[in-house]
């Protein structure tokens, strides 16, 4: 009796010491090959709210940041879309007053929330500010003027559109896009360790060079040129171009968890009445005293001369996304810009009603029906007085 209870014992024993030795070759081939999986993991996916696991980096605010009366309830369509959408702050600002602000149950608007990569267009109009104060010579230039011979062969332009073409050398059939996120690829190191990780292996792949593909690595490469142009951290870039003048709360930014700086493409995490104060300073071309850029470059960024074919079916500008409302017999009319991130967190310009509109959420809305139900269609109304 004593050996039959024994035998299983030692069995059990032999399996778990096997398993034990598998589980610890395959953490060695992870660390010699993927690094990156212990690193995120550490971190986990970034939280939608504020503080969130992982370091940040400060955008120092405005010293006296003044925040408006708050605005009133959305209307009935537009508030059951948002319940329907898990939303977690919906805001509009029609250039007179506060006129929409409303937020999920537990939430207010003191609550930070990921931006994800609504960030990136943050990054994209530093890019011409930089043109504007001749820190970078023209668009067209290769960003090898700026960071070195060993950085790919995309200038510019290529990346603020996302048509560079960029690939990982370790990962010749797959490009770096962020859709196809694996946490073996090249967006994980990237995400991991920061630009110095995948720079060496980087390079354009001639057939892809032109085609359109969103893919983050662009962003992070114009992060170092804003950064090597200016001498200054981004974070105090952003500060003190955009965030402290269009007189935001001080806002936090992700760090690469094993490598130096911030993730210029991901995780600004802000107040909602902070992006909407931002896209008032995008939508006003910065403040009464200062122009955040030149006229022509103002109007490149935020409302450029496209086709209205290519409008309509979602152009990507730099940086930043251009669309148009044009659905008969809607009040709301016209050409529009947005900063769009992961699940649906939107900034839309719209400067036909003067209008900046803020949503956070768990899942994404319908682009164009958040903006119809935002308006009275039936009497051709703005939906505010």
């Amino acid at each position: 009796m004593f050996y039959e209870k024994l035998v299983p014992a030692r069995l059990f024993g032999r399996l778990f010491m096997a398993f034990l030795a598998l589980l610890i070759i395959a953490c060695l081939i992870l660390s010699l090959f993927a690094p990156q999986v212990f690193v995120l993991a550490r971190e986990g996916f970034p939280g939608a709210l504020w503080p969130a696991v992982g370091d940040y980096a400060r955008v120092e605010g405005a010293e006296s940041a003044f925040d408006p009366p708050r605005g009133g309830d959305a209307p009935a369509a537009s508030r059951a879309s948002f319940d329907q959408q898990a939303g977690r702050a919906l805001l509009v600002d029609n250039g007179e007053r506060l006129q929409v602000e409303i937020y999920a149950d537990g939430l207010d608007r003191d609550i930070r929330l990921n931006s994800y990569s609504m960030v990136k267009s943050l990054v994209g109009a530093l890019v011409l500010r930089a043109i504007a104060d001749g820190k970078i010579d023209n668009l067209d230039d290769k960003i090898a003027v700026y960071l070195g011979s060993d950085t790919p062969d995309a200038s510019i332009r290529e990346a603020l559109t996302m048509t560079s073409g960029l690939k990982l050398g370790a990962h010749p059939e797959k490009p770096m896009e962020d859709g196809s996120f694996s946490p073996f690829g090249g967006l994980a190191q990237l995400h991991a360790f920061g630009l110095k990780k995948v720079l060496p292996e980087l390079h354009v792949d001639p057939a892809q060079r032109g085609n359109f593909s969103y893919e983050s690595v662009n962003t992070a490469l114009l992060g170092q040129v804003l950064e090597t142009v200016y001498s200054e951290p981004l974070p105090a870039l952003l500060s003190r171009f955009i965030w402290k003048p269009a007189g935001a709360q001080t806002a936090y930014w992700r760090t690469y968890p094993a490598g130096d700086g911030v993730s210029a493409y991901c995780c600004l995490y802000a107040r909602p009445l902070d992006w909407l104060k931002i896209g008032r300073f995008f939508l006003n071309n910065g403040t009464t005293d200062q122009a955040f850029l030149p006229e022509e470059l103002w109007r490149e960024f935020l409302m450029p001369e496209l086709p209205a074919q290519d409008r309509r079916s979602g152009a990507y500008g730099f940086h930043i996304r251009h669309d148009i409302l044009d659905r008969e017999g809607e009040a709301a009319q016209g050409p529009f810009a947005y900063f769009f991130g992961h699940q649906g967190q939107l900034l839309y310009l719209f400067p036909s009603e003067d209008a900046v509109i803020v949503r956070f959420g768990e899942h994404a809305q319908l682009l164009h029906t958040t903006l119809y139900e935002l308006f009275d269609g039936t009497a051709g109304k703005r939906m505010w007085n």
